[in-house]
């Protein structure tokens, strides 16, 4: 859980089972953000630390970047407990690091956030996708909609704590996006799998063991009923 959860380490699982094509570029990895030689960096690039959540800066453009601001947020979410404090014990074997890596955009108009595909799998399968859009950045204010493979959309699966989504088409990369969730997710009982699409081509994005801790953030209970049914512990089995 602790390699695939860092941001940094995952890397190597997915290009070994699904392709090199499917990781974002990396510009530069970096233990303290003092490291970080900006001049060598893009206008446009994304800064995230390795061992936390919603712990990213977005640069759009770095001429007007703040960098003493930006480099003391770094330094502080490096050292901020967040696998104690949410109880996540795996994110406290990470090794804190800073990634500097490619600005993606899913269309022309930058201002648009990206849309986050995350793919529910339970032992090798997804079963649901639950789909986040005008997302704020660094914050958990999106809307959600959630559907099946077959692309239907359950809005009663959403709770009503969130904003609920339009319906969005069916994307055309759909079924490799299923390939590439059911490959990574294989080995694990459960585990969510985050895609982005960027010019029609999917790009991972993350693998989470713990969404929010617990389904209740954005699932109605009638959902999480729905996924505790899918949960297939065998017994005497023990999962690495």
């Amino acid at each position: 859980w602790s390699k695939l959860a860092d941001k940094y380490r995952v890397r190597e699982y997915v290009i070994d089972r699904c392709g090199e094509q499917y990781v974002n570029k990396i510009y530069g990895i970096y233990n303290s953000a003092i490291e970080i030689d900006y001049s060598l960096l893009p206008k446009s690039f994304v800064l995230k630390t390795t061992n936390s959540c919603a712990t990213n800066i977005i640069v759009k453009d770095k001429n007007i970047l703040n960098i003493k601001e930006t480099n003391h947020k770094l330094n502080k979410w490096l050292k901020f407990p967040y696998g104690e404090l949410t109880g996540q014990l795996h994110y406290t074997q990470i090794e804190p690091l800073i990634i500097a890596e490619k600005f993606m955009e899913q269309t022309k108009k930058s201002e648009q956030s990206l849309i986050d595909y995350k793919f529910f799998c339970f032992n090798g399968v997804p079963k649901y996708v639950v789909i986040y859009s005008d997302r704020e950045e660094n914050t958990h204010n999106y809307s959600v909609m959630v559907y099946d493979m077959d692309w239907n959309a359950y809005p009663e699966f959403v709770n009503s704590r969130c904003p609920i989504s339009d319906i969005i088409p069916r994307p055309g990369a759909l079924e490799e996006m299923i390939s590439i969730a059911s490959r990574l997710s294989e080995p694990f009982p459960f585990v969510r799998v985050d895609l982005y699409l960027i010019n029609g081509s999917p790009i991972f994005g993350e693998m989470t063991f713990t969404p929010a801790q617990c389904t209740a953030t954005y699932y109605s209970k009638e959902g999480e009923k729905e996924l505790a049914k899918l949960l297939k512990l065998k017994k005497g089995r023990k999962y690495e």
